[in-house]
């Protein structure tokens, strides 16, 4: 009797753990995308990938980098 009121508690508990938890982060498609300093127009853009967690974070805080008259930006989805 006792060892079925242990499997039941047990059982509850793992129950209550599985719900409780929540997924780690979002994650999203990230395209690197370069623009024309000087009239704000698309040059190009790379193929999406998918980042997430860290990864994604940095990709969406991060600064736009300018190379002479191109400015690439990281744009997520």
């Amino acid at each position: 009797m006792n060892r079925i009121k242990i499997i039941g508690i047990v059982s509850v508990i793992s129950i209550i753990g599985l719900y409780s938890c929540e997924p780690v982060s979002d994650c999203k498609s990230c395209e690197a995308v370069t623009y024309d300093v000087n009239d704000g127009h698309e040059i190009r853009r790379e193929s999406a990938i998918e980042y997430c967690g860290p990864a994604l974070d940095e990709k969406e805080n991060a600064d736009p980098i300018i190379n002479g008259n191109e400015k690439v930006v990281w744009e997520c989805q």
